[in-house]
């Protein structure tokens, strides 16, 4: 059920979280959206990569398009066992840094604050 997934999004800085159609979890940097996931069967987790790892994930099984995202380079895993839990957790961390990179400096700012004083 992703619940390594969960807890690392969660982890990172300045992350808020709401709940949207069927129980999906979204995460948020500065209000801008870079992960869902749905811990409901069919468990599915979807996130922002950058253009070249869309191609690279999208031609993998299990690995799609996500719906209504794709254009903006989002994939989403449809099953757990698609990707270990370092490699997902490494392109989550990766979705949270391009999400955070378009925010205004002084919110950018303000959140590496956070992370030097949680360091």
């Amino acid at each position: 059920m992703f619940d390594n997934a969960l807890d690392f999004c969660r982890s990172l800085p300045a992350v808020t979280t709401d709940k949207k159609w069927d129980n999906e979890l979204r995460f948020f940097v500065g209000e801008k959206l870079f992960c869902m996931i749905s811990p409901d069967p069919p468990c599915r987790v979807s996130f922002k990569c950058t253009t070249s790892h869309y191609h690279q994930l999208i031609a993998k099984r299990g690995i799609v398009p996500a719906p209504h995202l794709a254009r903006y380079h989002w994939v989403q895993l449809q099953q757990e066992d698609v990707m270990p839990g370092p490699e997902l957790e490494h392109f989550l961390h990766e979705a949270y840094d391009l999400i955070l990179g378009t925010l205004p400096s002084y919110e950018q700012e303000a959140i590496q604050k956070m992370q030097k004083i949680n360091a």
